[in-house]
Protein backbone atom coordinates (compact mmCIF):
# COMPACT_ATOMS: atom_id res chain seq x y z
CA UNK A 1 0.00 0.00 0.00
CA UNK A 2 2.63 2.33 0.98
CA UNK A 3 4.60 1.72 -2.60
CA UNK A 4 1.04 2.36 -4.24
CA UNK A 5 0.73 5.79 -2.50
CA UNK A 6 4.13 7.02 -2.79
CA UNK A 7 3.50 6.24 -7.09
CA UNK A 8 0.52 8.08 -6.96
CA UNK A 9 1.28 11.33 -5.09
CA UNK A 10 5.11 11.27 -4.96
CA UNK A 11 7.65 10.73 -2.33
CA UNK A 12 5.80 11.72 1.00
CA UNK A 13 7.04 11.32 4.37
CA UNK A 14 5.52 9.18 6.78
CA UNK A 15 5.93 9.22 10.33
CA UNK A 16 5.40 5.78 12.56
CA UNK A 17 4.05 8.23 15.56
CA UNK A 18 2.67 10.76 16.41
CA UNK A 19 4.03 13.86 18.95
CA UNK A 20 2.39 16.33 20.82
CA UNK A 21 -0.49 18.38 19.94
CA UNK A 22 -0.73 22.00 18.92
CA UNK A 23 -3.92 23.89 18.25
CA UNK A 24 -4.04 26.36 15.19
CA UNK A 25 -6.96 28.36 13.58
CA UNK A 26 -6.10 28.50 9.84
CA UNK A 27 -6.65 31.50 7.96
CA UNK A 28 -8.29 29.63 4.59
CA UNK A 29 -11.43 29.23 4.77
CA UNK A 30 -13.27 25.56 3.63
CA UNK A 31 -15.27 25.05 1.19
CA UNK A 32 -18.77 23.22 1.99
CA UNK A 33 -19.79 21.45 -0.95
CA UNK A 34 -18.46 18.31 -2.16
CA UNK A 35 -17.80 15.13 -0.39
CA UNK A 36 -14.55 14.40 -1.86
CA UNK A 37 -11.16 16.57 -1.45
CA UNK A 38 -10.86 19.94 -2.45
CA UNK A 39 -9.37 20.25 -5.88
CA UNK A 40 -5.96 22.00 -6.51
CA UNK A 41 -6.84 22.91 -9.70
CA UNK A 42 -9.66 26.52 -9.55
CA UNK A 43 -12.34 27.19 -12.20
CA UNK A 44 -14.98 29.73 -12.87
CA UNK A 45 -17.78 30.19 -10.31
CA UNK A 46 -20.88 28.90 -12.21
CA UNK A 47 -19.00 25.87 -13.59
CA UNK A 48 -17.60 25.14 -9.98
CA UNK A 49 -21.36 25.56 -8.44
CA UNK A 50 -23.03 22.66 -11.55
CA UNK A 51 -19.69 20.89 -10.79
CA UNK A 52 -19.99 20.50 -7.20
CA UNK A 53 -24.07 20.22 -7.44
CA UNK A 54 -23.58 17.50 -9.89
CA UNK A 55 -20.95 15.80 -7.59
CA UNK A 56 -23.48 15.95 -4.52
CA UNK A 57 -26.15 14.08 -6.03
CA UNK A 58 -23.49 11.21 -7.37
CA UNK A 59 -22.52 10.79 -4.27
CA UNK A 60 -20.39 7.07 -3.32
CA UNK A 61 -19.86 7.34 -7.65
CA UNK A 62 -17.41 10.20 -7.11
CA UNK A 63 -15.21 7.99 -5.83
CA UNK A 64 -14.96 6.00 -9.31
CA UNK A 65 -10.55 5.24 -9.53
CA UNK A 66 -7.87 4.38 -7.65
CA UNK A 67 -5.69 7.56 -7.78
CA UNK A 68 -9.06 9.47 -6.44
CA UNK A 69 -9.30 7.19 -3.69
CA UNK A 70 -5.84 7.61 -2.48
CA UNK A 71 -6.43 11.14 -2.96
CA UNK A 72 -9.44 11.05 -0.53
CA UNK A 73 -7.58 9.15 1.85
CA UNK A 74 -4.51 10.88 2.02
CA UNK A 75 -7.01 14.21 2.64
CA UNK A 76 -7.64 12.82 5.94
CA UNK A 77 -4.15 11.64 7.10
CA UNK A 78 -2.77 14.96 6.26
CA UNK A 79 -5.54 16.59 8.56
CA UNK A 80 -4.17 14.38 11.43
CA UNK A 81 -0.36 15.41 10.41
CA UNK A 82 -1.51 18.59 10.59
CA UNK A 83 -3.08 19.07 14.26
CA UNK A 84 -0.61 16.32 15.16
CA UNK A 85 2.57 18.02 14.93
CA UNK A 86 5.32 18.91 17.48
CA UNK A 87 4.64 21.03 20.23
CA UNK A 88 7.93 22.79 20.53
CA UNK A 89 7.61 23.61 16.36
CA UNK A 90 7.69 27.41 17.19
CA UNK A 91 5.53 28.27 13.78
CA UNK A 92 2.53 26.37 15.23
CA UNK A 93 0.28 27.10 18.36
CA UNK A 94 -2.90 28.01 19.76
CA UNK A 95 -4.52 31.39 18.21
CA UNK A 96 -3.34 34.48 20.51
CA UNK A 97 -5.37 35.82 23.22
CA UNK A 98 -7.30 38.63 21.04
CA UNK A 99 -8.24 35.61 18.70
CA UNK A 100 -9.84 33.29 20.85
CA UNK A 101 -13.56 33.32 20.88
CA UNK A 102 -15.15 34.40 24.08
CA UNK A 103 -18.64 32.08 23.75
CA UNK A 104 -17.94 29.50 26.22
CA UNK A 105 -20.22 26.96 24.49
CA UNK A 106 -17.56 27.35 21.77
CA UNK A 107 -14.88 26.99 24.33
CA UNK A 108 -16.32 23.89 25.88
CA UNK A 109 -16.74 22.32 22.08
CA UNK A 110 -13.15 23.25 21.55
CA UNK A 111 -11.87 21.95 24.26
CA UNK A 112 -13.96 18.29 24.12
CA UNK A 113 -12.39 17.89 20.59
CA UNK A 114 -9.02 18.93 21.81
CA UNK A 115 -9.17 15.81 24.29
CA UNK A 116 -10.47 13.91 21.77
CA UNK A 117 -7.47 14.18 19.21
CA UNK A 118 -5.03 14.15 22.21
CA UNK A 119 -6.10 10.54 23.00
CA UNK A 120 -6.20 9.82 19.49
CA UNK A 121 -2.86 11.43 19.16
CA UNK A 122 -1.67 8.96 22.22
CA UNK A 123 -3.11 6.13 21.14
CA UNK A 124 -1.23 6.26 17.66
CA UNK A 125 1.94 7.09 19.28
CA UNK A 126 1.67 3.68 21.75
CA UNK A 127 1.14 1.15 18.58
CA UNK A 128 4.41 0.38 18.90
CA UNK A 129 4.88 -0.34 22.33
CA UNK A 130 1.46 -2.81 22.17
CA UNK A 131 3.17 -4.10 18.88
CA UNK A 132 5.92 -5.28 20.97
CA UNK A 133 3.64 -6.49 23.34
CA UNK A 134 2.05 -9.24 20.71
CA UNK A 135 5.01 -12.09 19.90
CA UNK A 136 2.78 -13.53 16.92
CA UNK A 137 3.22 -9.51 15.63
CA UNK A 138 6.77 -10.27 14.91
CA UNK A 139 6.49 -13.82 12.93
CA UNK A 140 3.71 -12.24 11.02
CA UNK A 141 5.94 -9.27 9.76
CA UNK A 142 8.49 -11.84 9.00
CA UNK A 143 6.00 -13.93 7.05
CA UNK A 144 4.77 -10.88 5.27
CA UNK A 145 8.05 -10.03 4.09
CA UNK A 146 8.72 -13.28 2.84
CA UNK A 147 4.74 -12.92 0.57
CA UNK A 148 6.36 -9.56 -0.55
CA UNK A 149 8.77 -10.71 -2.48
CA UNK A 150 6.49 -12.41 -3.79
CA UNK A 151 4.21 -10.35 -4.63
CA UNK A 152 2.04 -10.71 -8.12
CA UNK A 153 -0.33 -8.56 -9.93
CA UNK A 154 -3.21 -10.53 -7.61
CA UNK A 155 -2.00 -8.86 -4.54
CA UNK A 156 -1.38 -5.70 -6.32
CA UNK A 157 -4.68 -5.69 -7.41
CA UNK A 158 -6.39 -6.72 -3.90
CA UNK A 159 -4.30 -3.74 -2.15
CA UNK A 160 -6.05 -1.66 -4.34
CA UNK A 161 -9.23 -2.70 -3.90
CA UNK A 162 -8.98 -2.44 -0.16
CA UNK A 163 -7.77 1.61 -0.64
CA UNK A 164 -10.91 1.84 -2.85
CA UNK A 165 -13.38 0.29 -0.29
CA UNK A 166 -11.49 2.57 2.51
CA UNK A 167 -12.70 5.70 0.55
CA UNK A 168 -16.35 4.87 -0.26
CA UNK A 169 -16.57 4.19 3.56
CA UNK A 170 -14.55 7.19 4.61
CA UNK A 171 -17.61 9.57 2.09
CA UNK A 172 -20.16 7.20 3.03
CA UNK A 173 -20.39 7.26 6.75
CA UNK A 174 -19.14 11.16 6.67
CA UNK A 175 -22.43 11.55 4.78
CA UNK A 176 -24.45 9.23 7.03
CA UNK A 177 -23.97 11.28 9.89
CA UNK A 178 -24.66 14.78 8.30
CA UNK A 179 -21.54 15.85 7.26
CA UNK A 180 -19.33 16.33 4.31
CA UNK A 181 -15.81 15.90 3.48
CA UNK A 182 -14.87 19.19 3.48
CA UNK A 183 -17.25 19.62 6.74
CA UNK A 184 -14.67 17.34 8.48
CA UNK A 185 -11.86 18.86 7.12
CA UNK A 186 -12.86 22.33 8.75
CA UNK A 187 -14.14 20.17 11.77
CA UNK A 188 -10.77 18.87 12.15
CA UNK A 189 -8.88 21.86 11.61
CA UNK A 190 -10.99 24.83 13.28
CA UNK A 191 -12.26 22.52 16.44
CA UNK A 192 -15.26 24.46 16.70
CA UNK A 193 -17.98 21.29 15.94
CA UNK A 194 -19.40 19.05 19.08
CA UNK A 195 -18.05 15.63 19.77
CA UNK A 196 -21.43 13.70 19.59
CA UNK A 197 -20.84 14.34 15.72
CA UNK A 198 -17.45 12.64 16.31
CA UNK A 199 -18.80 9.65 17.62
CA UNK A 200 -19.82 7.97 14.15
CA UNK A 201 -16.76 8.90 11.79
CA UNK A 202 -14.23 8.96 14.25
CA UNK A 203 -13.38 4.91 14.77
CA UNK A 204 -13.06 4.76 11.07
CA UNK A 205 -11.01 7.50 10.85
CA UNK A 206 -8.57 5.88 13.28
CA UNK A 207 -8.48 2.86 11.39
CA UNK A 208 -7.51 4.40 8.52
CA UNK A 209 -5.26 6.36 9.94
CA UNK A 210 -3.58 3.21 11.67
CA UNK A 211 -3.12 1.61 8.40
CA UNK A 212 -1.57 4.66 6.77
CA UNK A 213 0.85 5.70 9.58
CA UNK A 214 1.77 2.09 10.54
CA UNK A 215 3.16 0.11 7.65
CA UNK A 216 1.73 -3.27 9.39
CA UNK A 217 -0.93 -4.87 7.14
CA UNK A 218 -3.57 -7.96 6.33
CA UNK A 219 -4.90 -9.39 9.83
CA UNK A 220 -2.21 -6.99 12.03
CA UNK A 221 -4.03 -3.46 12.11
CA UNK A 222 -7.47 -5.04 12.81
CA UNK A 223 -6.47 -6.80 15.56
CA UNK A 224 -4.36 -3.95 16.94
CA UNK A 225 -7.06 -1.45 16.62
CA UNK A 226 -9.91 -4.00 18.02
CA UNK A 227 -7.97 -4.96 21.04
CA UNK A 228 -6.62 -0.95 21.74
CA UNK A 229 -9.78 0.42 21.24
CA UNK A 230 -12.00 -2.05 22.95
CA UNK A 231 -10.19 -2.20 26.21
CA UNK A 232 -10.70 1.56 26.48
CA UNK A 233 -14.61 2.10 25.15
CA UNK A 234 -16.56 3.15 27.46
CA UNK A 235 -20.40 1.19 28.09
CA UNK A 236 -23.37 2.43 26.78
CA UNK A 237 -21.94 4.18 23.83
CA UNK A 238 -22.72 2.83 20.23
CA UNK A 239 -19.35 2.35 18.51
CA UNK A 240 -19.00 2.06 15.34
CA UNK A 241 -16.87 -0.90 13.73
CA UNK A 242 -14.75 -0.43 10.52
CA UNK A 243 -15.67 -2.54 7.44
CA UNK A 244 -12.19 -4.17 7.20
CA UNK A 245 -12.47 -4.71 10.96
CA UNK A 246 -15.87 -6.42 10.90
CA UNK A 247 -14.33 -8.63 8.30
CA UNK A 248 -11.20 -9.94 10.36
CA UNK A 249 -14.12 -10.35 13.44
CA UNK A 250 -16.61 -11.97 11.16
CA UNK A 251 -13.55 -14.84 9.57
CA UNK A 252 -13.69 -16.20 12.96
CA UNK A 253 -17.07 -17.59 12.42
CA UNK A 254 -17.51 -20.71 14.44
CA UNK A 255 -20.21 -23.57 13.96
CA UNK A 256 -22.28 -23.02 17.22
CA UNK A 257 -24.92 -25.81 17.98
CA UNK A 258 -26.50 -26.40 21.42
CA UNK A 259 -25.29 -29.14 23.45
CA UNK A 260 -28.65 -31.21 24.79
CA UNK A 261 -27.06 -32.81 27.43
CA UNK A 262 -26.47 -29.35 29.38
CA UNK A 263 -30.05 -28.18 28.49
CA UNK A 264 -32.96 -27.48 30.96
CA UNK A 265 -35.87 -29.48 31.21
CA UNK A 266 -38.19 -26.68 30.69
CA UNK A 267 -36.52 -25.58 26.68
CA UNK A 268 -36.76 -27.21 23.88
CA UNK A 269 -34.51 -27.33 21.01
CA UNK A 270 -35.11 -27.44 17.17
CA UNK A 271 -33.73 -31.05 15.57
CA UNK A 272 -30.66 -28.80 14.08
CA UNK A 273 -29.79 -28.01 17.89
CA UNK A 274 -29.65 -24.41 16.64
CA UNK A 275 -32.76 -23.13 17.75
CA UNK A 276 -34.40 -22.95 21.24
CA UNK A 277 -37.39 -22.08 23.40
CA UNK A 278 -39.64 -22.79 26.17
CA UNK A 279 -41.13 -25.92 25.82
CA UNK A 280 -44.69 -26.51 26.72
CA UNK A 281 -44.51 -29.46 29.74
CA UNK A 282 -41.20 -30.20 31.21
CA UNK A 283 -39.16 -32.97 29.48
CA UNK A 284 -37.64 -36.31 30.69
CA UNK A 285 -34.06 -36.15 30.17
CA UNK A 286 -31.43 -38.20 31.54
CA UNK A 287 -28.99 -37.21 34.10
CA UNK A 288 -26.47 -34.93 33.27
CA UNK A 289 -24.03 -33.39 35.90
CA UNK A 290 -24.02 -30.85 33.01
CA UNK A 291 -27.12 -29.91 33.29
CA UNK A 292 -28.95 -26.43 34.27
CA UNK A 293 -31.58 -27.86 36.61
CA UNK A 294 -33.35 -24.58 37.81
CA UNK A 295 -32.29 -22.10 35.30
CA UNK A 296 -33.58 -21.95 31.92
CA UNK A 297 -30.13 -22.39 30.71
CA UNK A 298 -28.09 -24.42 27.57
CA UNK A 299 -24.29 -24.59 26.83
CA UNK A 300 -23.05 -24.50 23.13
CA UNK A 301 -22.09 -27.86 22.05
CA UNK A 302 -18.14 -26.70 21.67
CA UNK A 303 -15.96 -25.05 24.19
CA UNK A 304 -12.34 -23.33 23.03
CA UNK A 305 -9.47 -23.14 24.87
CA UNK A 306 -7.85 -20.90 22.41
CA UNK A 307 -7.79 -18.68 19.10
CA UNK A 308 -10.70 -16.48 18.15
CA UNK A 309 -14.70 -17.37 17.21
CA UNK A 310 -17.48 -15.48 16.51
CA UNK A 311 -20.99 -16.60 16.42
CA UNK A 312 -24.37 -14.54 16.06
CA UNK A 313 -27.61 -14.98 17.96
CA UNK A 314 -31.30 -13.65 16.65
CA UNK A 315 -33.93 -12.67 19.70
CA UNK A 316 -37.66 -13.63 18.66
CA UNK A 317 -40.73 -11.99 19.80
CA UNK A 318 -38.81 -9.24 21.71
CA UNK A 319 -38.22 -11.40 25.00
CA UNK A 320 -35.84 -11.56 28.02
CA UNK A 321 -32.27 -12.92 27.93
CA UNK A 322 -29.00 -13.62 29.01
CA UNK A 323 -26.25 -14.50 26.57
CA UNK A 324 -22.67 -14.41 26.48
CA UNK A 325 -19.94 -17.28 27.76
CA UNK A 326 -18.98 -19.35 30.83
CA UNK A 327 -16.17 -21.55 31.91
CA UNK A 328 -16.18 -25.43 31.73
CA UNK A 329 -16.26 -25.70 35.57
CA UNK A 330 -18.59 -22.91 36.18
CA UNK A 331 -21.89 -23.69 38.20
CA UNK A 332 -24.72 -25.49 36.88
CA UNK A 333 -27.42 -26.19 39.20
CA UNK A 334 -29.74 -24.05 41.93
CA UNK A 335 -29.33 -20.40 41.59
CA UNK A 336 -26.85 -18.21 41.79
CA UNK A 337 -25.32 -14.63 40.71
CA UNK A 338 -24.01 -14.74 36.95
CA UNK A 339 -20.78 -12.95 36.66
CA UNK A 340 -17.61 -12.77 35.78
CA UNK A 341 -16.29 -14.03 39.24
CA UNK A 342 -18.54 -17.22 38.74
CA UNK A 343 -16.85 -17.77 35.32
CA UNK A 344 -20.27 -16.11 33.57
CA UNK A 345 -19.38 -13.07 31.44
CA UNK A 346 -23.08 -12.65 30.35
CA UNK A 347 -25.49 -9.55 28.83
CA UNK A 348 -28.70 -9.71 30.37
CA UNK A 349 -31.81 -7.96 29.00
CA UNK A 350 -34.60 -7.98 31.46
CA UNK A 351 -38.34 -6.23 31.82
CA UNK A 352 -37.23 -2.78 31.37
CA UNK A 353 -33.59 -3.03 31.20
CA UNK A 354 -30.07 -3.93 29.49
CA UNK A 355 -27.31 -4.83 31.54
CA UNK A 356 -23.91 -5.66 31.56
CA UNK A 357 -23.59 -8.42 34.42
CA UNK A 358 -20.31 -7.61 35.65
CA UNK A 359 -20.10 -7.04 39.58
CA UNK A 360 -21.83 -4.70 40.40
CA UNK A 361 -24.05 -4.95 37.09
CA UNK A 362 -23.22 -2.15 34.54
CA UNK A 363 -26.53 -0.98 32.84
CA UNK A 364 -26.57 -0.51 29.12
CA UNK A 365 -29.17 1.70 27.40
CA UNK A 366 -31.90 0.09 25.91
CA UNK A 367 -31.30 1.36 22.48
CA UNK A 368 -28.72 -0.89 22.16
CA UNK A 369 -30.42 -4.17 22.44
CA UNK A 370 -30.14 -5.58 19.37
CA UNK A 371 -32.47 -7.90 16.96
CA UNK A 372 -29.16 -9.97 15.93
CA UNK A 373 -26.45 -9.67 18.01
CA UNK A 374 -22.65 -10.99 17.51
CA UNK A 375 -20.54 -12.48 19.79
CA UNK A 376 -16.65 -12.49 19.71
CA UNK A 377 -14.44 -14.37 21.92
CA UNK A 378 -10.42 -14.03 21.57
CA UNK A 379 -9.07 -15.87 23.84
CA UNK A 380 -5.20 -15.17 23.82
CA UNK A 381 -6.32 -10.92 24.40
CA UNK A 382 -8.67 -12.66 26.99
CA UNK A 383 -11.66 -10.48 25.45
CA UNK A 384 -15.26 -11.46 25.04
CA UNK A 385 -17.28 -8.58 22.98
CA UNK A 386 -20.96 -8.11 21.97
CA UNK A 387 -21.64 -6.20 18.85
CA UNK A 388 -25.13 -5.02 16.85
CA UNK A 389 -24.74 -7.68 14.02
CA UNK A 390 -27.08 -5.77 11.68
CA UNK A 391 -25.51 -2.04 12.57
CA UNK A 392 -21.98 -3.53 13.01
CA UNK A 393 -21.32 -1.15 16.14
CA UNK A 394 -20.10 -2.34 19.47
CA UNK A 395 -22.03 -2.94 22.74
CA UNK A 396 -19.88 -4.41 25.25
CA UNK A 397 -16.41 -5.80 26.11
CA UNK A 398 -15.64 -7.75 29.09
CA UNK A 399 -11.65 -8.29 29.53
CA UNK A 400 -9.92 -11.04 31.89
CA UNK A 401 -7.96 -13.88 31.85
CA UNK A 402 -9.25 -16.91 30.57
CA UNK A 403 -7.51 -20.25 31.99
CA UNK A 404 -10.14 -23.05 30.89
CA UNK A 405 -12.71 -23.77 28.22
CA UNK A 406 -15.19 -21.58 27.46
CA UNK A 407 -18.53 -22.29 26.19
CA UNK A 408 -21.24 -20.26 24.20
CA UNK A 409 -24.29 -19.78 26.83
CA UNK A 410 -27.79 -18.96 26.46
CA UNK A 411 -30.29 -18.63 28.59
CA UNK A 412 -34.83 -17.77 27.79
CA UNK A 413 -36.04 -15.87 30.48
CA UNK A 414 -39.77 -15.63 29.57
CA UNK A 415 -42.26 -17.97 27.53
CA UNK A 416 -42.04 -16.04 24.66
CA UNK A 417 -38.37 -15.52 24.01
CA UNK A 418 -36.72 -17.56 20.63
CA UNK A 419 -33.55 -17.90 20.54
CA UNK A 420 -31.80 -18.70 16.97
CA UNK A 421 -27.74 -19.29 16.30
CA UNK A 422 -25.98 -18.29 13.17
CA UNK A 423 -22.51 -18.89 12.13
CA UNK A 424 -21.64 -16.69 9.80
CA UNK A 425 -19.07 -18.10 6.83
CA UNK A 426 -17.52 -15.41 5.76
CA UNK A 427 -13.45 -15.01 4.60
CA UNK A 428 -11.09 -11.88 5.90
CA UNK A 429 -10.13 -9.23 3.34
CA UNK A 430 -6.92 -9.34 4.43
Amino acid sequence: MKSILKDKKGPQKQSNSIGAVRWTLPEETVQVHSSAPTSPFKSSSGSSTRSQQRQRQQGLQDLRSLEECIRFINHWKQQVEQVCKNEDDPGEGCSGPSERQTDHRTERSIEESRKLILQWASELQSVDKLSKNHSWIKERIDQEEEEDTKQDKDQSEAVQKRITEWAKEIQSVSESCGMQGDELAQMLRLLGLRKKRLVSLMPLLEFITWSLLKENSKGMVPHLWLSAKQRTWKAGMPRYIPNSVWSWIVSAGADVSLDPMTINPWLQLSDDHKKVQEGLTETDLPFSLQRFDRLPCVLGWEGYMSGRHYWEVEFANNGYWKVGVTTASSKRHGRFPMNPSNGYWVLWRSTRQFFACTNPETALPLLLVPRKMGIYMDYEEGQISFYNAENKSHIFTFTGHFREKLYPFFALLDGRSVITIWSPKEHSRF
